[in-house]
């Protein structure tokens, strides 16, 4: 797990834009600690360079935005001991994603194809965000043995009942709440449309503009190109199945919720979903993104040397026979109160956000 010299971020400056376009396509654009590094880096000396006026980040890749973080290179770290590399690897991608959060400047993410995991992260927290037709996204952590972070113990229990709308009172919160457990725990996929009327997008664009799009943002400005290429986004067929995921995920504990989902949690590691459950639950209440990402960091610290996240990422991307063997099995047998100890203990975002 080595931050190597070899780029797969190509950082540019055009007119008063920054340009950040991902360059690994044979992995997916999977982001490794030598690419978080860059990232930030770049994102870092564009916050504070006034000739830049806005930044945006896309794929050269039209099938794929960002598939996620590169959990095999964490998984090697993990079993030769290194827990300084995992140790850096999500301090600077949390701190990429708090800076991200706070940029003072218009971030424009062009979320074409795949947006999992770490490519929410680098998208999500953007001022804007732009979906296509092609949009597939979804936080599929817990099949791995791992769980729902990149600040989504933040963003996932803020999503709407469609673009526009607010959560004002403790039963929005409690419905957001139950859909983020819906997204987070089973992993579920939606697309851009569904990303729209959830909050987590803001434009609908056409695949076929992306090109045209990015020229218009550099030439014109994200408001110009916005008001050229948005168009109204597809009804919602998440929306459409909000009750009836309220019904299987308001549950007041893990195992009452696990029982309702049915078949929906099945395979899922027990621990990671008891992690989500909790991450979910505590960052419904907290007061900003920066306190959800120090949560998340000491939790991805303690469970990238887990058996679970080592077994699944085995099973899963390694051996890929599909069959983790989770120790605890069940969610009747997690520990609760270690995890709850560990998500007390925050640990500080190693880069000034």
């Amino acid at each position: 797990m080595k931050a190597t010299e070899e780029s797969f971020v190509r950082a540019e400056i055009q007119g008063h834009t920054g340009v950040l376009t991902l360059t690994r396509g044979k992995a997916l654009n999977a982001l490794n600690r030598s690419m978080y590094h860059q990232l930030v880096n770049a994102l870092q000396v564009w916050r504070d360079d006034p000739a830049i006026t806005e930044v945006v980040v896309r794929s050269e890749l039209p099938k794929a935005f960002c598939a996620g973080g590169d959990i095999k290179e964490v998984r090697t770290a993990a079993l030769e001991g290194h827990e300084d590399e995992i140790r850096d690897a999500f301090g600077t991608e949390y701190a990429m994603n708090a800076i991200i959060a706070n940029y003072p400047k218009p971030y424009v993410a062009v979320m074409n194809g795949i947006v999992m995991g770490g490519g929410m992260g680098l998208s999500v927290h953007g001022s804007h965000r732009i979906v296509t037709e092609t949009t597939q996204m979804a936080m599929p952590e817990t099949a791995i043995g791992f769980f729902t972070d990149v600040g989504a113990s933040w963003f996932l229990p803020r999503v709407t009942r469609g673009a526009g709308a607010t959560i004002d009172n403790d039963a929005a919160r409690r419905e957001s709440l139950a859909v983020a457990r819906y997204l987070g725990l089973g992993g579920a996929r939606f697309n851009g449309a569904d990303a729209i009327a959830l909050g987590l997008a803001d434009t609908y664009i056409d695949s076929a503009d992306v090109d045209a799009f990015v020229a218009t943002v550099l030439s014109d400005g994200v408001d110009a190109a916005v008001s050229s290429f948005g168009k109204d986004a597809p009804s919602s067929k998440l929306l459409g199945l909000w009750d009836e995921i309220l019904q299987r995920y308001s549950g007041e504990t893990l195992e009452e919720v696990v029982a309702q989902a049915g078949s929906e949690l099945d395979g899922m590691s027990p621990t990671s979903l008891a992690r989500v459950f909790e991450l979910l639950e505590r960052g419904s209440v907290d007061g900003d993104v920066v306190s959800c990402l120090e949560r998340e960091l000491r939790m991805a610290e303690d469970t990238a040397v887990g058996h679970d996240f080592i077994e699944g990422v085995r099973a899963m991307v390694v051996d890929k026979d599909k069959n983790p063997q989770w120790d605890p099995a069940t969610a009747a047998e997690v520990d609760l109160d270690r995890i709850r100890s560990v998500a007390d203990e925050k640990t500080e975002l190693p880069i000034r956000v």
